[in-house]
């Protein structure tokens, strides 16, 4: 598995590509506040992909996004 983080403000995206079983990649966003004193975070499915940089490519994009329109 690769994970990378992105910030923006007080809020945190986590996101990795995820191999599973079939040989396929899935994308995965967590996003959440840095401030909280717990953990809660929202998953954001990515899709599957074919390879571990292309399910890590789109999963960083669907991150930024959900930072910018503050999906949370």
């Amino acid at each position: 598995m690769s994970e990378n983080v992105l910030q923006s403000g007080t809020h945190i995206a986590r996101f990795a590509a995820v191999r599973k079983d079939d040989d396929v990649y899935e994308a995965q966003v967590f996003v959440r506040l840095t401030r909280e004193p717990e953990l809660a975070e929202t998953y954001i499915p990515a899709g599957l992909f074919g390879s571990q940089q292309e399910a890590l490519d789109n999963a960083r994009q669907r991150a930024e996004r959900a930072l910018k329109e503050h999906e949370f």
